[in-house]
């Protein structure tokens, strides 16, 4: 299911059984009795993915089942009654800290993959911009725009001046 079919069907509270690393059939996964606390949206890698309660990290729609209010109601239920107590300092709402501390570094490492492409395209205008000798909308641009950007980013994606700048200050 795609970001608009789910957001057309489900709103934001859609009672759900989600399941954060994988599914039952594909292994030993945890199944959180939970609700969407966000509407669908991409990830950075382009999977649909929806954030709910309970857990640190989005979670794609494909291991996202949505279910009925007196379902959801009853298994919830059910699983507290069930549920071993767990000291709260190893709780993080309905994950454990085995089960979130993996998903964060899995979040960290998509976004460090990010780093790479974002750097490329930022030096490709900053080579584009700084190219445009003359041009006062470029210039304008540089000096309003590009100064904005944080100096260890410009100096990251080419930019002479802010890596000057970076060694002026000793970083």
């Amino acid at each position: 299911m795609n970001v608009d079919q789910w957001n057309a069907r489900h709103l934001v509270g859609t009672p759900v059984f989600a399941y954060p690393g994988c599914r039952p059939e594909d292994g030993t996964g945890t199944r959180l009795v939970t609700r969407t606390r966000t509407e669908a949206q991409l990830s950075a890698s382009g999977d649909p993915v929806v954030w709910v309660e309970g857990e640190g990290s989005y979670i794609c729609l494909t291991h996202v089942d949505p279910v009925a209010e007196d379902v959801w109601e009853e298994t919830r239920k059910a699983e507290k009654q069930a549920e071993p107590t767990a000291p709260a300092s190893q709780r993080l709402g309905h994950a454990t800290l085995d089960e979130t501390i993996p998903a964060l570094l899995a979040t960290i490492k998509e976004l460090r993959a990010l780093r790479q492409p974002l750097i490329d395209a930022l030096t490709l205008v900053h080579q584009s911009m700084t190219s445009c000798v003359g041009d006062e909308w470029a210039m304008e641009w540089l000096g309003e725009v590009w100064t904005q950007i944080p100096l260890h980013v410009r100096a990251a994606a080419g930019d002479k001046d802010a890596a000057a700048e970076l060694a002026e200050a000793g970083a």
